[in-house]
C-alpha cells in the first residue's frame, strides 16, 4: 500500500521503507524490501523448546522450520504454577518474524468477575494477557494447564468489546486428570483476553474480527462463483470505515461507498483445491460485477490488491487501503500465497488507519 506515497528527502524515504506495512493482505514491492532473503541467519529449533525469559522467539529460529510440515512447541510457566505451551506448524509460516510469546494470567479481580457474570455466571474464569503486539506469523495453538481441576465441561475464549465480553472461539477442554488443560487457537495478541468455563455457558456475542462495522460474518446466500469445487468458504468486502471518514475521501468517490459499508455482504462460495484468497476474490468480483484491480510482483511471488469497487489505496487518507483476514487472522504475507481451506471466512476490509480501525494491531 505504501508504494504510492511520495516523500521528500533520502532520510524520509529510508524511514518509510523501514516502517512500511503489508496492506491489501499482499506484499507490495516496497514492503518486500523489509523481508529477509535466503542468506539470513537460521537457528535450529528442537521439537520442544523452553520459552526464553523475555518471551521472544526470533525470526532466525522460525526460519529453521519455515515451510516444513513440522510442529514445534515453546513451554512457559508462571510463579502461580500455571503452565502454558505454544505450538507452531512450520508449513504455515511464510514470513518469519520475531514473536513475543510471553503470557501473564489473572485468576481474580473485578474485571474477571464481570466477564464470568456476563457468560451466564460462569463458575470459572481466567484472565490472559498476550504480550506480543507485532502480529502473528501464523495461527498457533496455546495450551494452558492449571494446577487445580475445574469442575467444568466447556469453555470459551473471549475479549472485551465496548465493555462487554465477545466470544472469539471455543476452547478444547480437558479436565480428565487432576489438572485442567485447555487449548485455543490464537489469531491476535497484544491485549487482555479471558477464558470462562462451567457446566453450561450462556451464549456470548461473537466478535466480528475484520468487520469494522461490528457485524458478524454469516451466510447471505450462495453464489455460483464459476467454480465446480466441492469445498466452500465465506467471503465479504466491507468499506464501512470510510463512513466515519467521509471528510478524507477523495472527491468523486462518494458514490462508490454503500450506505451500509457492504460492497459484498458475507457470501458462501465454492472453490477448487489449491486456490488462493486472491483467486477467490478475483472470481467473485468478476461474477458479481464488482470492479477489482490487482497487480503481481514476480520478485516477491505476491499479488497486490490496489482497488475494489473503484476505491483505491490512499483514497481516504495516506494511511488507507485494502487488507484481508481469514478466520479473524491478518496474515503477514500476500493474498495470492494464502491457500484457502474448506470453511474459511475471508474478510476484505478497507482501513483508514493502517489496520488499527479494522482489528489489526501488528503495527501498534
Amino acid at each position: 500500500m505504501k508504494r504510492g506515497i511520495q516523500k521528500k528527502g533520502v532520510l524520509l524515504l529510508a524511514m518509510l521503507l523501514l516502517a512500511v506495512l503489508t496492506l491489501a493482505g499482499c506484499k507490495d514491492p516496497i514492503s518486500g524490501l523489509t523481508e529477509g532473503g535466503s542468506d539470513e541467519e537460521v537457528v535450529q529449533l528442537a521439537d520442544t523448546n523452553p520459552l526464553p525469559e523475555n518471551g521472544v522467539v526470533t525470526a532466525a529460529q522460525f526460519r529453521s522450520i519455515q515451510g516444513q510440515d513440522k510442529v514445534v512447541t515453546f513451554d512457559g510457566s508462571t510463579m502461580s504454577g500455571i503452565q502454558y505451551s505454544w505450538s507452531f506448524n512450520g508449513k504455515d509460516i511464510h514470513n518469519p518474524e520475531d514473536q513475543n510469546l510471553k503470557v501473564d494470567f489473572t485468576t481474580e479481580g473485578n474485571t474477571l468477575n464481570n466477564v464470568k457474570a456476563a457468560a451466564g455466571d460462569a463458575a470459572y474464569g481466567l484472565g490472559i494477557t498476550l504480550t506480543g503486539n507485532k502480529g502473528l506469523i501464523t495461527v498457533p495453538q496455546l495450551t494452558i494447564t492449571l494446577p487445580e481441576k475445574w469442575d467444568a465441561d466447556s469453555a470459551v475464549f473471549c475479549k472485551l468489546n465496548n465493555g462487554q465480553p465477545a466470544k472469539m472461539s471455543n476452547v478444547t477442554f480437558d479436565n480428565s486428570a487432576e489438572t485442567t488443560k485447555m487449548t485455543v487457537n490464537i489469531v491476535e495478541t497484544g491485549g487482555d483476553y479471558y477464558i470462562v468455563a462451567g457446566k453450561t455457558i450462556a451464549p456470548v456475542p461473537t466478535t466480528s474480527a475484520g468487520n469494522p462495522d461490528g457485524t458478524t460474518p454469516g451466510d447471505s446466500g450462495n453464489t455460483g462463483s464459476g467454480s465446480s469445487g466441492s469445498s466452500s468458504c465465506t467471503i465479504s468486502i466491507s468499506c464501512s470505515t470510510i463512513l466515519n471518514n467521509m471528510g478524507n475521501l477523495k472527491s468523486g468517490k462518494e458514490s462508490f461507498v454503500p450506505s451500509d459499508g457492504w460492497i459484498l455482504s458475507p457470501t458462501t462460495v465454492e472453490f477448487n483445491e489449491g486456490e488462493s484468497v486472491h483467486d477467490v476474490l478475483r472470481r467473485v468480483c468478476r461474477d458479481k460485477g464488482i470492479h477489482m484491480e490487482s497487480s503481481f510482483t514476480p520478485a516477491y511471488n505476491s499479488a497486490y490488491v490496489e482497488g475494489i469497487n473503484q476505491l483505491y489505496e490512499f483514497d481516504c487518507g495516506e494511511l488507507s487501503g485494502w487488507m484481508y483476514n481469514v478466520n479473524g487472522w491478518f496474515p503477514n504475507y500476500g493474498c495470492s500465497q494464502y491457500t484457502v481451506e474448506n470453511g474459511d471466512v475471508i474478510n476484505w476490509v478497507y482501513t483508514c488507519d493502517l489496520g488499527r480501525d479494522v482489528g489489526d494491531n501488528s503495527m501498534w
